[in-house]
C-alpha cells in the first residue's frame, strides 16, 4: 500500500485510506476479479463502489478486503437497481465524498448526453458534488479512469474491470486508491491491475473530447465487416432480449479470455442458431440481418 502513496504524501500524515472501484458487471461482462485485485487493494479502510455492481455477491467479496459503500449504476442487474441507491454521501477523516455512477436516470437523456466535449460533463460532475458540499466526487460509468481538479470538487474515476458493452475490450482494468491526508486534503492514484506493482497515469487529453478518451481504453471485438451490422442487430426489438444477450455473451467471452480475437459473422450466426432458448421469429430476425451480405 505505501508503495502507491503520492510523493508528496508521507504514509505519517495518511488518515484514511480508500478503494475505489467500478463498473464490474460481473459476472455478464467480467467473468473473475482480476488476480492482482485483492493485493491492491489491501489495508484500505473503506470501498468505495461506483456502480454498475452485477450480481450483488460481487459486494461481498469485496467486503473481505474493506467494509464496502456502493450505488447502482445504469446497466446494472435488477437486484443492484433495488437495493443499492442512485447516490450515497459518505464522510471519512473529515472529508466529505460523494459517490454516484453519474448516469441520467433517463435512458433517453442519457443516450442524449453522451460522448463529445469533457467541460460540461465535468461541470455536471463538480455541480452535484458542490450540491452535496462535497469536495471529492467519485463516479463510474465512463470506463475511463481518470483525476481532474475542477474548481473546489476533485473529480475522480477509478476506470473499470468490465468492458462498456458486449462488443468491446476495456484494454485497462484499473482501480483507484484515494489517501485524505491529516489535514483533509485528498490525493489520487491509478492502478492498472495488468501492472500492479506500480501506479498508473491515465494521462488524458481534456481537449480532444470523450470519443478519444475512451478509445484508448476500449477496443473493438468485432470483425470490421460484422460493425454496422451489429450496429442493425442492437436497434432490433426481440420477444427474448436475454436469450440472444446471452448467445452474443458466449462469444464476447471467449474473445476477453483470449480464445479468439473477434466475434465473426459466422461464429455469431451459429452460436444463434444452436441456441435453443432463442425463439425462431428472433433467429429469423437476427439471420436476416446478418446473412444480408
Amino acid at each position: 500500500m505505501n508503495s502507491f502513496l503520492p510523493s508528496r504524501l508521507s504514509v505519517e500524515r495518511v488518515a484514511a485510506r480508500v478503494g475505489l472501484i467500478s463498473d464490474t458487471h460481473m459476472p455478464e461482462r467480467c467473468a473473475a476479479f482480476p488476480a492482482s485485485l485483492f493485493d491492491v487493494l489491501r489495508g484500505v479502510d473503506l470501498l468505495l463502489h461506483a456502480g454498475d455492481v452485477g450480481e450483488l455477491w460481487v459486494l461481498d467479496h469485496l467486503s473481505t478486503i474493506a467494509p464496502v459503500v456502493a450505488v447502482h449504476g445504469n446497466d446494472d442487474t435488477q437486484a443492484a437497481k433495488r437495493e443499492l441507491p442512485y447516490q450515497q454521501l459518505v464522510s471519512i477523516a473529515g472529508q466529505r465524498i460523494l459517490l454516484w455512477h453519474s448516469h441520467y436516470p433517463d435512458p433517453a437523456v442519457e443516450m442524449a448526453h453522451r460522448g463529445g466535449s469533457w467541460y460540461p460533463i465535468l461541470a455536471r460532475l463538480a455541480e452535484h458534488g458542490q450540491q452535496a458540499g462535497a469536495k471529492v466526487v467519485v463516479f463510474g460509468h465512463a470506463h475511463i479512469p481518470m483525476t481532474y481538479q475542477y474548481e473546489d470538487v476533485l473529480l475522480v474515476n477509478p476506470g473499470a474491470l468490465a468492458s462498456g458493452s458486449a462488443f468491446t475490450h476495456q484494454t485497462h482494468q484499473t482501480v483507484a486508491l484515494l489517501f485524505i491526508r491529516d489535514d483533509r486534503t485528498p490525493f489520487v492514484t491509478h492502478v492498472d491491475l495488468a501492472v500492479p506493482n506500480q501506479a498508473y497515469v491515465p494521462n488524458i487529453d481534456w481537449e480532444a473530447g470523450f470519443e478519444v478518451a475512451s478509445n484508448k481504453f476500449e477496443a473493438t471485438i468485432v470483425e470490421e465487416d460484422l460493425v454496422e451490422d451489429i450496429s442493425m442487430l442492437r436497434k432490433q426489438t426481440f420477444s427474448d432480449l436475454e436469450a440472444m444477450k446471452g448467445a452474443i455473451l458466449r462469444l464476447s467471452h471467449q474473445c476477453w479470455a483470449g480464445e479468439q480475437q473477434y466475434i465473426t459473422r459466422s461464429g455469431l450466426l451459429n452460436e444463434i442458431e444452436q441456441d435453443t432458448r432463442i425463439p425462431i421469429a428472433d433467429k429469423e430476425k437476427a439471420g436476416a440481418i446478418l446473412a444480408g451480405r
